[in-house]
């Protein structure tokens, strides 16, 4: 479904293009692909913190000229990009779209970048229903029939009227209060947020989907993964202009929603949301950055979607994690360059450094105990585990808690307990700290680079860094027999 939108997007832009004339109007931004003043012409798409915009690992500054596009109620206005607007309309958590250009040579290790256009790019916009504070901090609540799922990482503000924004909670949300919730849907259709925003001036319902079903002018069904409903929408306006409503089109619809089996909306608005962002598709050979849930993944690093983009990772670098890591559902990050309707990828980067655990587990409520360690589980924990030794995928939080998000069958494992996580200490020749325990070397130990050939133990920890306020620190896997903390081999794993 993902992938056919961009390929509907290549179509039907072109289209649209050669009979309204709609080049004239994309401000160049997928003809930057040289570079241009200043740097590397990009686009990209990602959650922001402020400061100018954060987002994709570099930080964007607003050119002399720069614009913020605002869609709100279906309505769109472009405003200069004055320190007053960013502080208005570009908030922690929410996902952007972004063109410019980045340095091409960063002196750190921040790269730093230069915007002409951000685009903020809620998910959904409609009334909370069926809150529910959920276990270990993974709390989930619907709006306009999406499933949505916070977490540590999820910023939560209040909107006046007025427009000012005020901390807050899940908690301090109720059910049938209006909300506008950034983030990304993951494999299984779920939007998880990095931003929930309670509207008080009370925003029309919004909601995306494709198009299928279509009675032309009267209706039609709106479907994004496993939700689907029917959409009626005669006499509402429709843009571009020019364009119209097409089996296959991915669309933005404005209305009102009303929940029920089957639920319904009833539009006042529909944009083409391709066509109106077309000048945020990227340019043959330009730079391309792209955050987002990976879908449609079988072992193949060749095809996979982030987000709704498609890339290749075959000859991709992976940071906070390894290949071996990847799996739908994971949040990762993708940088390289499009070609061919692809991002070719030099650089996949976990969001959460990847943290797995490998031995006979002890299993309680809620938690799951391997090698020494307790994870908790969560709704979002995905579980095949049948018997025997058991293999936990998972992340650290923010209060240090391993969050499992996939329980898997390890197999035999030679017996040994496995560790991989991050170096929080080091004494530099044999002691490594992860995950709060200090592991010794073993007599003989063995140690590995990341390409599993056997190097030295200076070798090994010249490479390591230990966690600090600027640096994640380097991830590690470690082999040690069950109950010790005695390892006889240690990998790097980035």
């Amino acid at each position: 479904m993902r992938l056919r939108r961009k390929q509907i997007a290549l179509w039907t832009a072109l289209a649209l293009l050669s009979v309204t004339g709609l080049a004239a109007c994309g401000g160049g931004g997928t003809t930057v692909a040289g570079g241009g003043s200043g740097g590397t012409g990009i686009v990209a798409i990602g959650s922001m913190t402020k400061g100018s915009v954060k987002a994709n690992n570099v930080h964007f500054v607003a050119s002399s000229t720069a614009k913020i596009r605002q869609e709100d109620n279906g309505v769109i206005v472009e405003v200069q990009a004055t320190a007053a607007n960013e502080d208005r309309l570009l908030r922690d958590g929410m996902t952007v779209k972004v063109k410019g250009r980045i340095n091409d040579n960063p002196a750190t290790a921040e790269v730093e970048g230069e915007f002409d256009k951000v685009k903020p790019e809620p998910e959904a916009r409609g009334r909370m229903e069926l809150k529910h504070t959920g276990n270990n901090g993974i709390d989930d609540f619907f709006v306009n029939g999406r499933h949505v799922f916070t977490d540590d990482n999820t910023a939560f503000e209040d909107r006046s009227v007025s427009g000012t924004f005020t901390t807050i909670t899940f908690d301090n949300l109720s059910n049938t209060q209006k909300v506008e919730v950034h983030g990304g849907l993951d494999d299984l259709g779920n939007i998880r947020a990095t931003r929930v925003e309670r509207r008080n001036d009370d925003p029309i319902d919004g909601i995306k989907g494709s198009v299928s079903g279509l009675v032309p002018g009267t209706s039609f069904t709106l479907t994004y993964d496993a939700t689907s409903f029917t959409v009626t929408y005669s006499g509402a306006t429709v843009t571009p202009a020019g364009a119209s409503v097409a089996n296959g089109s991915f669309v933005e619809v404005y209305g009102a929603f009303t929940p029920g089996t089957p639920p319904t909306f009833a539009a006042t608005k529909v944009h083409i949301e391709d066509l109106e962002d077309i000048e945020f598709e990227p340019a043959e050979g330009q730079e391309q950055r792209v955050e987002g849930y990976v879908s449609g993944y079988s072992n193949d690093l060749h095809n996979f979607l982030v987000g709704d983009t498609p890339v290749d990772a075959s000859s991709a670098t992976f940071v906070g994690g390894s290949a071996l890591d990847l799996a739908n559902g994971v949040k990762v990050e993708a940088e390289g360059h499009h070609s061919a309707g692809k991002l070719i990828a030099r650089k996949v980067e976990f969001k959460r450094g990847r943290i797995v655990l490998e031995g006979t587990p002890t299993i309680g409520s809620g938690t799951v105990t391997v090698a020494g360690k307790v994870a908790v589980t969560t709704s979002l924990t995905r579980n095949t585990y049948t018997s025997g030794r058991m293999r936990v995928r998972g992340y650290e939080d923010k209060g240090g808690a391993i969050v499992a998000e996939r329980l898997e069958d390890a197999g035999g494992g030679g017996g040994k307990d496995v560790i991989q996580a991050r170096v929080t200490a080091t004494n530099g020749s044999s002691n490594l700290a992860l995950l709060g325990t200090t592991y010794t070397a073993a007599a003989g130990a063995v140690y590995q680079d990341v390409n599993n050939s056997v190097i030295s133990s200076t070798a090994f920890f010249a490479a390591v860094v230990p966690k600090s306020s600027t640096n994640p620190g380097t991830l590690v896997k470690i082999k040690f027999n069950p109950g010790t903390t005695s390892y006889e081999e240690a990998e790097l794993e980035n």
